[in-house]
């Protein structure tokens, strides 16, 4: 999620392919096309069997892409998480899919907590952050019976308890006053990831660049040491075990960092740049793919967006 403020046209997707089971050559970056009507997505959940979902940050519109047909559909209309007569900018950010079958979608400057049955497409849940002092509730992460939101304007990363179809309230998980982790006010936490051992997670600090490391234990919260590389504007996280996958938007590239097995170092590997990468976001790994949300977020203000909105998949062999 980037200021709303920038309104820097990008090259347009030129690419014609739309799904992963079009079998693309391999290397070439494709387009998957998102339906019309919705707008300025952002965050994407993978659930595992060949669906993704996105959702329009600008309308509250959920869409539905099967991949191996590469026939994409909105399940969920506009109005669903975003109220038609005072809408909210953004208001559906990262989203996870749980154990149960439910999507879970960050709410943005709502800020809300939006949890929608797959089975049905219909919303069942809304949490409400306590205290909405500004904040904007950005990407999550599902470990184990808990699932964990970052906050880009208030300095708490909060958590739901899960068990099994019972939800708890929000809850502050880790404040992060007198840690390493120090709140400006600019844009904070953003894209989060959890190691495959359950025991950590990844977070980064979207307008400093900054990685850290919450152990889940002992809330401890460190800094991983990156040697001043550059990864200002990151936004989604995707972490594959030792191998951290970092989009930043404002720069419109995707980071590759090796970090070490005890997460005190990461090491840029590559950064790759591609002309149809359109202000991208989150991101999710299927395969030897990493799928990009393209959120053309930067074109909003100038109304200048070239439709359709996209995902792009990108060959993890070109992000090495």
């Amino acid at each position: 999620m980037s200021r709303r403020s920038i309104a820097v046209a990008l090259v347009a997707l030129t690419l014609p392919v739309s799904a992963l089971a079009q079998t693309p050559a391999a290397g070439a970056v494709t387009a998957i096309t998102l339906p019309a009507g919705l707008t300025f997505p952002e965050g994407i959940a993978y659930d595992g069997v060949g669906a993704l979902y996105t959702a329009s940050a600008e309308n509250g519109s959920i869409a539905k892409v099967t991949l191996a047909t590469g026939a994409s559909s909105i399940v969920a209309p506009a109005g669903t998480l975003i109220p038609t007569a005072a809408p909210v900018f953004p208001g559906a950010l990262g989203m996870k899919i749980d154990s149960q079958n439910r999507l879970w979608i960050a709410g943005g400057a709502q800020p809300k907590i939006f949890v929608v049955d797959l089975a049905t497409n219909r919303l069942v849940t809304t949490l409400a952050i306590p205290g909405a002092n500004g904040n904007i509730i950005n990407d999550l992460v599902i470990v184990g019976t808990s699932a964990y939101f970052t906050d880009t304007k208030v300095a708490t990363l909060w958590r739901v308890a899960l068990n099994g179809t019972t939800v708890g309230a929000p809850e502050a998980f880790v404040n992060f006053a007198g840690t390493p982790l120090q709140y400006d006010s600019g844009l904070n936490l953003n894209g989060i990831a959890a190691t495959a051992d359950g025991q950590s997670l990844v977070v980064v600090q979207m307008d400093k660049g900054f990685l850290f490391k919450i152990d889940i234990a002992t809330k401890a919260v460190s800094r991983i040491d990156t040697a001043g590389a550059d990864l200002s504007g990151a936004d989604g996280l995707v972490l594959d075990g030792s191998t951290l996958y970092v989009v930043r938007q404002t720069a419109v590239e995707i980071a590759t960092v090796t970090l070490s097995a005890d997460l005190t170092k990461g090491t840029v590997a590559h950064r790759f740049k591609d002309p149809a990468l359109a202000w991208p976001a989150t991101a999710v790994k299927i395969g030897d793919r990493l799928i990009v949300v393209n959120t053309q977020f930067n074109t909003r203000a100038g109304a200048t967006q070239k439709p359709p909105f996209t995902l792009l998949s990108v060959p993890v062999a070109r992000l090495k």
